[in-house]
């Protein structure tokens, strides 16, 4: 195991040790030193992954957050993202430098540098795709975390003008110069590949996806510009009314100059509601809350109807019925009680007309279980003696017993 590798699982073990403390540092925004957290608080600072906030508090790094956001999906207002054009031209400065390395054959360098341009499209394919699910995850829920119509209008402003920024980066990406250098030397086949494999090839699809963002959003934007003149109108009587508590509509017959729709419109049906917010109000609320008697709670239990029993009811036997086997069986006790021979089972049922339809093998096993428990019950078979014809097995392993016949006979 490598030294790198050591320190990468130190890492991983450290986070794991100390996963309710890293947990709570991004859920709270921070976490706070005391006595019996301040070993793996110093712990995770050594590791980087706490960084010192102001005076005993602590907050996650800003990568180990982000990426934390990504797994989750927090939502974060006014989230810039990845800066593609300083990734692109960092792509170009790893091009030309394998390109130089291969020249001069430098091996180790030329690997390296291709392990850095395969490390940087994979980051810049992940950030176009992290960045596009953001906006997907905005536009679906139509920035649910803000309140006002107004700050869902400046939000929309904001994410039109990122994703219009992604589009032109995503138009930089088939024509700017990476792609020429690429193109340029049949040495940069190796990361041509890498390129087109992991950009080139989603190109149409991340265009597709800006595409139906943007247009979700330029007409949510619309509907918010139609809404917010009226929207508009409304604040400003809902600040009049709560400046002014005790207004009342004037009387529409002394208005002179009402509009004509005013002697059309029936009116709104308006139900008046207790202010809350105020302070009075919830005092005056909860004297009278005290004030009402407890409501009386009781159980009514329904009888269902019940109906008239007949004295005959109570009387009536109900007789089963016998199975055919159960009366060959009986009958086939009473002849082996008849005679000295044993007596086959299996050509007594043949000989007898009205069994004919019983099964031969369900005839054999309900003949042997019935000796069987009779014998062990002493009851109904005594003085009666059985055995039974087993087939030979098929073959030395075979587990199963194949019984050709049961033999009874009454013994002495």
């Amino acid at each position: 195991m490598s030294e790198n590798t050591e320190a990468i699982i130190s890492y991983l073990e450290a986070l794991h040790a100390n996963r309710h403390l890293v947990a709570a540092a991004y859920i709270n925004g921070g976490v706070t030193m005391e006595e019996d957290n301040q070993r793996r608080i110093r712990q995770l600072q050594q590791h980087r992954a706490l960084v010192p906030y102001v005076h005993d508090e602590f907050r996650l790094n800003s990568s180990l957050g982000r990426h934390l956001d990504e797994v989750f999906q927090r939502q974060r207002n006014y989230v810039i993202g990845a800066n593609f054009g300083e990734q692109i031209n960092r792509l170009q400065r790893l091009a030309d430098e394998f390109l130089k390395a291969s020249h001069e054959d430098r091996l180790d360098d030329r690997d390296n540098y291709a392990t850095d341009f395969d490390v940087g499209v994979f980051e810049l394919r992940e950030g176009i795709a992290s960045t596009l699910l953001m906006l997907r995850t905005l536009t679906d829920n139509q920035f649910a975390n803000v309140s006002t119509i107004a700050e869902k209008q400046r939000q929309n402003e904001f994410y039109i003008a990122k994703v219009e920024q992604l589009g032109s980066a995503l138009a930089m990406l088939q024509t700017d110069l990476l792609l020429e250098q690429l193109a340029a030397s049949t040495l940069l086949d190796p990361l041509m590949s890498i390129y087109r494999h992991q950009v080139l090839d989603r190109l149409p699809e991340w265009r597709a996806t800006i595409l139906d963002i943007t247009t979700v959003l330029k007409a949510y934007l619309y509907r918010l510009r139609q809404v917010e003149p009226d929207a508009r109108r409304v604040r400003s009587f809902a600040l009049f009314l709560k400046k002014n508590p005790g207004y009342e509509p004037p009387d529409s017959d002394s208005l002179t100059n009402a509009p004509v729709w005013v002697s059309k419109f029936a009116g709104l049906q308006l139900r008046s509601h207790p202010d809350l917010g105020s302070g009075p109000i919830r005092d005056g609320l909860a004297e009278i809350a005290q004030g009402v008697p407890p409501a009386k709670v009781s159980i009514v239990r329904e009888r269902q109807s019940g109906r008239l029993l007949d004295d005959t009811d109570a009387k009536r036997v109900v007789t089963l019925p016998v199975k055919p086997v159960q009366v060959a069986y009986r009958r086939y006790i009473d002849a082996v009680h008849a005679q000295e021979e044993p007596l086959s089972a299996l050509e007594w049922k043949r000989q007898q007309l009205p069994y004919a339809d019983l099964d031969d093998r369900a005839w054999l096993l309900y003949v042997m279980h019935s000796l069987r428990v009779g014998a062990a019950r002493a009851s109904g078979t005594r003085g009666i003696g059985f055995s039974w014809n087993e087939r030979p097995p098929a073959h030395v392993r075979s587990g199963n017993i194949v019984v050709d016949d049961v033999l009874a006979w009454k013994r002495t």
